[in-house]
């Protein structure tokens, strides 16, 4: 949320595995941040996106496309330290509510002490007070920067809240990161605890199947999020409490209905699935394959499907732990399947020494018209033998009537042969059987 200093890139493992948790600033548009576009399947739900100077100018019309991608929050950065002010922040304000978008505002603190947190503090309220932010509007301490770490974070922190509360914010609390918060024992109860605050951590793989830090009051999952139609990158937020985003109106929430009624796409509904998105086709919910992101996903009554077995015109697909319908050679439940490497997706029959992470032969096996295959087949210059598609090394072989041997690399022989301490004739004309 912040371009004022050097990246602050911290990784750590935590219960959840491996996360990259990355400062607020706007370069943290890692290459370890996976990039999301909203609307995306199978992520988070996007309820908050926080904006900044780097976000520059952005429109009433933006906002609106965030709102119909599923945003209900905006938080906008006022100030840092005792006197810099966002240069963006009256029009991002003006143009979110515009939007409909409930708007909260954050400080990124630079204090080292209570008496300079303090003045922080009365500069983040009176810039508040003068762009019209109210006593129940959302207020954050935005405490991340290596600097803050000199003294007593906790106190430190809670001298700041209280200035501000006694500005006559009555609604404040506290983002950080889980380094941050656990490195420096940071004590949350000045906020009402956990429960109140907003927390980052980057997963490197974001999924709607995997949500962190429920226990806090909402969730940053990440800096490196587009919106169709609006340049450039954002932080967003899943808010488990609804401690930035505002509920629709029963108003607000039939317009949307009757939006949907007459449109087409991935469409932002509020389901309790895929991050409250469906598929619908001139306002109904949709069963079958659509193409979106690059690929196509399988919906039933508008829910896109994960690993699974399809049918659709008259050929079969598969899609993968994803929703998307794969492509090429893959292995399904031990076995290999062909489908196509010319963006068709359909599965084809398979032949050839392809490669399935089987345990033998470095992990290939023979296949000819989608069955292992036993028996002789022509590759690489001579005949192999194979044996429920796995190649076969020394040994006697019949086939076609007649007698061959293969050797110890499982290639047929030729020409004149001892085996076991006796000759054999295996011809030099290509045919390889004995004679």
């Amino acid at each position: 949320m912040n371009v004022k200093n050097t990246l602050l890139t911290l990784t750590a493992a935590s219960m959840f595995g491996l996360v990259t948790e990355v400062s607020h600033q706007v370069v943290a548009h890692a290459d370890s941040v996976a990039a999301v576009t909203a609307g995306q399947a199978g992520v988070p739900r996007i309820d908050v996106v926080d904006v900044s100077s780097y976000q520059g100018y952005l429109t009433a019309q933006d906002y609106v496309t965030m709102k119909n991608a599923g945003v209900r929050g905006i938080i906008v950065k006022l100030t840092e330290g005792s006197t810099y002010v966002n240069k963006y922040a009256q029009a991002q304000i003006a143009n979110a509510k515009a939007a409909g978008l409930q708007v909260s505002a954050y400080h990124y603190a630079d204090y080292t002490n209570p008496s300079t947190a303090q003045a922080e503090a009365n500069h983040f309220a009176d810039v508040a007070q003068q762009y019209g932010f109210k006593s129940s509007d959302l207020l954050i301490d935005d405490l991340e920067d290596g600097v803050t770490v000199s003294g007593n974070v906790s106190q430190n922190a809670k001298a700041f809240n209280d200035q501000l509360q006694s500005r006559g914010f009555a609604n404040t609390t506290l983002y950080t990161y889980i380094s941050y918060k656990n490195s420096n024992s940071l004590d949350t109860s000045f906020v009402g605890g956990d429960s109140k605050v907003w927390i980052a951590q980057y997963p490197y793989t974001p999924s709607s199947d995997s949500l962190w830090n429920t226990g806090f009051g909402m969730w940053q999952w990440s800096s490196n999020v587009s919106f169709n139609g609006i340049s450039g990158r954002f932080d967003v937020s899943i808010d488990y409490t609804g401690m930035a985003s505002r509920q629709l109106t029963a108003a607000e929430a039939l317009q949307n209905a009757i939006q949907i009624k007459q449109e087409s796409g991935y469409l932002y509904d509020g389901s309790d699935q895929n991050g409250g998105y469906r598929w619908y086709e001139s306002g109904q919910l949709y069963t079958g394959f659509r193409y979106y992101m690059g690929t196509y996903y399988w919906f039933v009554n508008g829910v896109r499907q994960n690993a699974g077995w399809r049918q659709a015109w008259g050929m079969t697909y598969y899609t993968d732990n994803n929703g998307r319908a794969v492509q090429g050679t893959q292995v399904i439940d031990g076995r290999a399947y062909n489908f196509g490497t010319d963006g068709t997706y359909y599965e084809r029959d398979l032949s050839g020494y392809i490669y399935d992470g089987s345990s033998q032969n470095g992990g290939y096996r023979w296949y000819a018209n989608n069955q292992l295959f036993t028996g002789f087949q022509y590759y690489m210059g001579t005949y192999y033998w194979f044996v429920n598609g796995v190649r076969q090394n020394a040994g006697w072989r019949q086939a076609w009537g007649y007698t061959y041997y293969t050797d110890q690399n499982g290639r047929a022989v030729q020409g004149y042969q001892f085996i076991d301490g006796r000759g054999y004739n295996f011809g030099t004309n290509g045919t390889y059987y004995l004679r």
